[in-house]
């Protein structure tokens, strides 16, 4: 049905920022509204991806009644299975993989690099990215490789693992050297998080240029003061669950 598209993964459940997805960031605008209306700028069938839990239910009303998108519903911890049964539902080739945690990312590298993802499995920010700028292009054949290794039952949250095992055809994107500033954090996982896209929010619209928001912030060192500390925090509670994964 859509060779190419783009796939929110987005669930209610999390430990540190309970309903995170449909949190308010201001009077008018969850995080699923935002997610949405940023996804539309790529121009690509939009698939929320989410789990089959109950605790999803109310995610998907919401969605379901505001938005004519396609919604998907899968393994609740299998984030690697929800994607797989995703692509071979609608036939997808390649998608844009866009976080739930990442509210702001930018559309623009997305739509420029889902175009080049032809002769790699997956295209990959690197390290020194801004945290929620970008997450991944994914190919089918990359699912197709890494099927083998991930069951029903494990937690696939943190996909590195399994792209290493996999010996996958892994490309870092280049891009404008002021995402490569690690002093900036613009993903939604903490109350800080959450309180610096509001002060965002009240800047800008839903839809601004991510680079547009990153030189802000560069300039108004104060506002990512509130959330930076917490990436420390963040990057510590994923080498965890890296560490954890036995496959």
């Amino acid at each position: 049905m859509f060779k190419t598209a783009v796939i929110i993964t987005a669930r209610s459940k999390s430990s540190r920022l309970p309903n995170k997805i449909l949190k308010n960031l201001d009077k008018k605008l969850k995080s699923i509204d935002i997610l949405i209306k940023r996804a539309e700028k790529i121009n690509l069938p939009i698939i929320l991806a989410t789990t089959r839990s109950r605790t999803d239910d109310k995610l998907c009303a919401y969605v379901k009644e505001k938005y004519k998108i396609k919604i998907f519903r899968g393994s609740d911890e299998n984030k690697l299975l929800r994607w797989h049964n995703c692509y071979k539902k609608f036939k997808i080739e390649n998608a844009c993989i866009i976080d739930g945690d990442d509210i702001f990312f930018d559309y623009n590298i997305y739509k420029k690099l889902i175009k080049k993802v032809g002769k790699y499995d997956i295209l990959s920010a690197h390290k020194s990215m801004i945290t929620g700028v970008f997450t991944h292009i994914i190919a089918r054949t990359a699912l197709k490789k890494m099927y083998k290794y991930f069951k029903s039952k494990i937690d696939s949250e943190m996909i590195e693992p399994f792209i290493e095992k996999s010996k996958l055809k892994k490309k870092i994107i280049k891009v404008n050297k002021i995402f490569h500033n690690k002093k900036i954090r613009i993903t939604l996982d903490y109350i800080e998080d959450l309180k610096v896209m509001s002060v965002l929010l009240k800047k800008f619209s839903p839809t601004e240029n991510t680079i547009d928001l990153i030189k802000y912030l560069r300039k108004n060192k104060s506002i990512t003061n509130i959330n930076y500390f917490r990436e420390n925090f963040w990057r510590k509670n994923q080498l965890k669950k890296i560490s954890s994964i036995n496959i």
